[in-house]
């Protein structure tokens, strides 16, 4: 679904102030997620990956102002943003990490052009191969140390912090553990909705009790998040009980570590 036929007058608005933002390099927004897909509810928020010139990235000014002009879309709905160049996202899509297959196969163009399309193109080359599952598990372990080493400053950090841990933690299990995994399977990995779905129809036989509690956790820490969005009470109970459930059920003593650093 193009976002136009979301909200058409918005639309023109935020490409109007888009496009008065300088930047050293063209740049493209990408437009993703279930209001993208159309399988939204009115709880969804408006997901948008910015492809941009690293040297644009290092400037606070660029980002600021980019972020700025999509918050408009507030009216509509919450508005998240990530920001990645294209370098990393073709390091990425080479070894089929389930992020970078989301933008190529399940989103479209917002803003810009270019970017997206010579992407594309090297993607539609390297799905034809097997997963590079070693250097995926070695890429995603490094992001799971990353986010344990985030200093998170508020609830919403919190969750934001627990969500990508657990579900990094399951990619990993299933790449670990399901000999025939596919593309797609891995494009579902990425779309929260669906996780719960993916492993309890598909890996069932292989998933012992610890992998059925990693995905009861990320369906609640998913709710957590979607209750902090719409600014609904969320308690600092429920944020440690999820917590340390993750710890306990990763067995990780580095992540406690830096819960007490």
């Amino acid at each position: 679904m193009e976002f136009e036929a979301l909200n058409p007058n918005l639309y023109a608005q935020v490409l109007d102030e888009l496009e008065i933002i300088p930047s050293t390099k063209p740049y493209q927004i990408l437009f993703y997620g279930s209001r993208e897909r159309g399988d939204f509810h009115e709880e969804s928020d408006l997901n948008f990956y910015l492809v941009a010139h690293s040297t644009d990235q290092m400037k606070s000014q660029f980002i600021d102002s980019i972020s700025r002009a999509l918050q408009k879309l507030e009216d509509v709905a919450p508005v998240n943003m990530i920001a990645g160049d294209a370098d990393s996202l073709r390091h990425r899509l080479k070894i089929s990490e389930p992020g970078s297959i989301q933008l190529m196969e399940a989103s479209s163009i917002f803003y810009g052009e270019g970017l997206f399309e010579d992407l594309k193109t090297d993607w539609e080359k390297w799905k034809q191969k097997e997963i590079p599952k070693s250097d995926l598990i070695a890429y995603l372990e490094k992001r799971i140390r990353f986010f344990k080493q985030q200093v998170t400053r508020n609830i919403k950090d919190e969750i934001s912090q627990l969500e990508r841990i657990t579900t990094l933690t399951l990619h990993i299990w299933a790449l670990q553990n399901i000999h025939d995994l596919t593309h797609v399977e891995l494009l579902k990995m990425d779309t929260p909705d669906q996780v719960a779905p993916l492993f309890t129809n598909l890996y069932r036989k292989e998933m012992e009790d610890s992998v059925w509690e990693l995905v009861e956790l990320q369906t609640r820490v998913r709710k957590l998040k979607t209750d902090v969005r719409w600014k609904r009470e969320v308690s600092r109970e429920d944020i440690h009980e999820t917590k340390y459930k993750l710890i306990s059920l990763r067995n990780d003593e580095e992540f406690m570590m830096n819960l007490w650093a």
